[in-house]
C-alpha cells in the first residue's frame, strides 16, 4: 500500500481536489438583488411619470378653465362678444375664442363686419376644386343644398342647440331639415375626448370648432400645425369633440370685448367673381333672447 508521503526524489506528484461547477447567475444572491433594484426603479419611475402627467393635466385645465369661469360674469350683460384666451399645448401656440350671448347659424356669401349682430365669422364647410360645390352634406334653415358622406364628421344647429360628433349617418341631417336648422360635416379631430387622424398632411393654420367644458368654441392655431399635432394639442386641452373648419388663409373675423374687429384670412370681396356662390360661413349672433338671472 502506498502513502502519500513515499515520494521519490526524482519523482512528481501532483495533488489537486476536484472544482465546483460554478453557479449559474440566476442563483447568486447579488443577481437577484440587482434585479430587485433594476424593477424598483422602473416603477419609482412610472409613478413619477403619472404624477408628472397628473400635473400637466392639472395645469391644462387651470388654463382652459380660466376663460370659461369668465362666461357668468359676462353673461350678465347685453352685449353679444367674443372672449379671446391665448394658451400653450404640447408647445403648440393657441387661440380659444368663446362667443358670448350669441347663437351658431350658417351662411352662404361673405358675411358683413359692419353687421353689429355678427360677433364671429368663420368658414365652415370646404368648396370643391372641380365644380366649386360645397363638400358633403349640408343643410341651411332646413333647405338641404348637398349631400355627402366623404367627412364623418358634422355640426348640427337645431333649435338654437349646438351638436358636435362623428358619424357616417346621422339622423340629425334629417332633423335639421324637418325643425328649420343648419348642418354641415367636416374632418373629425376629436371624438369623445380621443384624437382621429385624418389623411390631410403638411402644416398650415389650424382651426377647429370644439365641444370645451361644455360649450361651443372655436380653437385656432397662431402657427403652422400638421392635422395631428393640432388634433392631439386639442385633446390635451380637454376638448370633447371637435371638428375641422375650413384653415389655411380662409377669411374670417371675431368681435372682440372692447367692439373693435380682428380679422384673418384673405380679404373676400362680395364683387368678385372668382368666388364661388357656394362659399359658406358658421356666424354667431348676438342672441335675441339672453339668459335671465
Amino acid at each position: 500500500m502506498k502513502h502519500f508521503d513515499d515520494i521519490k526524489d526524482n519523482e512528481i506528484r501532483i495533488i489537486s481536489g476536484q472544482r465546483k461547477p460554478a453557479k449559474p447567475f440566476f442563483r447568486r444572491w447579488w443577481f437577484w438583488l440587482i434585479v430587485v433594484l433594476v424593477v424598483s426603479l422602473l416603477i419609482a419611475g412610472m409613478l413619477l411619470l403619472h404624477k408628472q402627467r397628473a400635473l400637466n393635466e392639472d395645469v391644462i385645465k387651470n388654463q382652459v378653465s380660466e376663460p370659461v369661469m369668465m362666461s357668468p360674469t359676462v353673461m350678465q350683460t347685453e352685449s353679444a362678444m367674443v372672449i379671446v384666451c391665448d394658451t400653450m399645448i404640447n408647445d403648440v401656440d393657441l387661440q380659444v375664442y368663446i362667443p358670448i350671448n350669441a347663437v351658431p347659424e350658417l351662411c352662404l356669401g361673405i358675411p358683413d363686419a359692419k353687421d353689429s349682430s355678427i360677433v364671429l365669422a368663420l368658414q365652415a364647410a370646404d368648396i370643391r376644386a372641380d365644380n366649386r360645390k360645397i363638400v358633403g352634406a349640408f343643410v341651411l334653415k332646413g333647405e338641404p343644398l348637398a349631400w355627402g358622406l366623404s367627412k364623418k364628421g358634422y355640426c348640427a344647429i337645431i333649435d338654437g342647440k349646438t351638436q358636435i360628433g362623428m358619424a357616417e349617418n346621422s339622423p340629425l341631417f334629417e332633423e335639421a331639415t324637418e325643425k328649420q336648422g343648419y348642418f354641415f360635416r367636416q374632418y373629425p379631430l376629436v371624438n369623445k375626448g380621443v384624437m382621429v387622424e385624418n389623411k390631410p398632411k403638411g402644416k398650415a393654420m389650424r382651426r377647429a370648432l370644439c365641444q370645451l367644458n361644455g360649450q361651443v368654441a372655436v380653437v385656432s392655431t397662431i402657427d403652422r400645425e400638421s392635422l395631428h399635432d393640432f388634433a392631439q394639442a386639442l385633446v390635451d386641452l380637454g376638448v370633447y369633440q371637435a371638428i375641422y373648419l375650413t384653415g389655411g388663409s380662409a377669411y374670417g373675423f371675431c368681435r372682440c370685448e372692447d367692439g373693435s374687429i380682428d380679422w384673418w384670412g384673405e380679404p373676400l370681396w362680395k364683387e368678385d367673381k372668382r368666388i364661388p356662390s357656394s362659399i359658406n360661413f358658421i356666424v354667431w349672433k348676438k342672441a335675441e333672447t339672453l339668459p335671465k338671472d
